[in-house]
């Protein structure tokens, strides 16, 4: 077994709002593959609770090799960077596997760089994916983002799924529960509590 810090759950293994989520999106993979057409999605919740998780499984279901996956911070987004993704989409394939873009904390993308990636989602041609997360209030993004992207809110697990998940590390039920209650539904936060007692025995 994995050790917590490094853990990668199977679909079964997603837990509270991303348990649903991760389902919707596999059989939203089987759809896109099959059409080919633009997918601009967008997830949203507190620190934590699987949205980096479901943004790689999405990928990785749509994309042919980890070489047509390409995550990034908002924060390190530029006009350039985009602009070279607008370029590059001339030259993608027509059919096949997805080439996916990937941009953690989209809320934090600097004002100009925003106004080109949304003419650039404008624009998004078939066979490619944007999913973009955020930590924010989906009251706190740029409305403009708001109806471009297929909106996706990932709840935090409840307590009982998180000792569930932490119990799978022999941890004794009393220590998982414990975890569970103090991480307050962040399950990077359980995980990482968990490898600190492993660590320490």
């Amino acid at each position: 077994m994995t050790n917590p810090s490094s853990f990668k759950p199977e679909l079964s293994q997603f837990i509270g709002g991303a348990g649903k989520i991760a389902r919707i999106f596999d059989r939203k993979a089987v759809e896109l593959l099959r059409t080919g057409d633009a997918c601009k999605m967008l997830l949203y919740g507190p620190p934590g609770v699987g949205k980096t998780e479901l943004s790689n499984r999405l990928a990785q279901l749509l994309a042919g090799h980890s070489t047509q996956i390409e995550s990034i911070n908002g924060r390190n987004v530029t006009a350039e960077r985009v602009r070279a993704w607008q370029e590059s989409s001339l030259y993608l394939p027509l059919y096949g596997k997805y080439t996916v873009r990937i941009v953690n904390e989209l809320d934090t993308c600097g004002p100009v760089a925003q106004d080109i990636l949304l003419t650039y989602l404008d624009e998004l041609p078939r066979f490619t994916a944007f999913i973009g997360t955020s930590n924010s209030n989906l009251a706190q993004l740029s409305e403009r983002f708001q109806t471009r992207l297929q909106q996706f809110k990932v709840s935090p697990p409840v307590t009982e799924e998180i000792i569930t998940l932490v119990s799978q590390w022999t941890i004794p039920k009393q220590i998982a529960a414990q975890i569970a209650v103090g991480c307050g539904g962040n399950v990077r936060a359980a995980l990482m509590d968990t490898q600190n007692i492993l660590d320490a025995v």
